[in-house]
């Protein structure tokens, strides 16, 4: 049996490996700090995606001194692949919890049900993902196995991919009809509203840049050939880099400084909401005729 051989495909740089792990770190000692010190624990998805990323950085770092270790290899790889979707869910309990404080009825899904069914989608992502990449990385040279594990963890990530796409689509929907009806609460969550679009776009690059990096890396070469599976540049500039601000820019919004408490949320079942902007344009036109 051949010995195991991490980093066949290219050199890797010591230094961004170390980079990274230093920066998630810091990522992670702020978000825990911020969140006890608001004594919040809804942001607990998004510090477990800063720890598995950091975990997953130096464990890298690791490998690179000790190739021949299989365990520390794969376990470092599994981390930096799930934690994205670690870091979605964080975004789901987030939007969940605007659509709360503005307007449950402004939302075309009620606010509770979304963290069962995005975050039950995303847990069955990550469940894939550490299915496909454990089994990927853990294979050296069964084919068979090799392309099993790849289709595991392609839809794992496409099945993120659609999820967290339809969650784009029905936020936006929320923020056009919470804006029109209701813009003075809206002015409140607004900075929180934009950290989401763009830590949205950064989790949707990289995991476009996963799928494609999987779906294009060829196994019946040796070692694997793929363009994105081969290049170390990406590695860090589509995944490390995006997800490291998608991060980081819920150190700087903060989302406690802009939500209220458990305590403070109103009771919404019977709340009436106000009129879509589009029946209120109807009744404002009916008034001047």
């Amino acid at each position: 049996m051949p010995k195991y051989q991490a980093f066949k495909q290219y050199e890797p740089s010591q230094a961004a490996a170390i980079i990274f792990a230093v920066l998630f770190g810091i990522l992670l000692a702020a978000h825990t700090w911020q969140s006890a010190r608001a004594k919040i624990y809804y942001l607990w998805a998004l510090i477990l995606a800063t720890a598995l990323e950091c975990a997953g950085y130096i464990l890298r770092e690791y490998t690179i001194h000790h190739r021949t270790e299989k365990t520390p290899s794969v376990i470092g790889q599994v981390f930096i692949i799930v934690a994205p979707a670690c870091l979605a869910a964080a975004l789901y309990m987030v939007v969940g919890r605007i659509m709360t404080q503005v307007g449950a009825g402004y939302s075309i899904i009620r606010p509770s049900w979304i963290t069962p069914i995005f975050v039950g989608f995303d847990i069955l992502s990550i469940g894939m993902q550490a299915l496909g990449a454990a089994m990927l990385f853990n294979t050296d040279d069964n084919l068979d196995k090799l392309k099993k594990a790849r289709s595991i963890l392609t839809i794992g990530l496409m099945i993120q991919i659609i999820a967290f796409a339809i969650f784009l689509v029905l936020t936006g929907w929320f923020d056009r009809r919470a804006t029109k009806a209701s813009p003075r609460k809206m002015v409140t969550v607004r900075m929180l509203m934009i950290a989401f679009y763009i830590t949205g776009a950064l989790i949707m690059i990289r995991s476009i840049y996963r799928a494609i990096e999987f779906i294009t890396v060829d196994f019946n070469s040796r070692p694997p050939r793929g363009y994105f599976f081969n290049v170390e540049w990406a590695y860090y500039v589509l995944d490390a880099l995006p997800i490291a601000i998608a991060t980081g820019v819920y150190n700087v919004i903060f989302p406690a400084k802009y939500l209220q408490g458990d305590e403070e949320y109103p009771d919404t079942k019977n709340v009436e909401v106000p009129l879509s902007s589009f029946e209120g344009d109807r009744l404002k036109g009916g008034n001047h005729a």
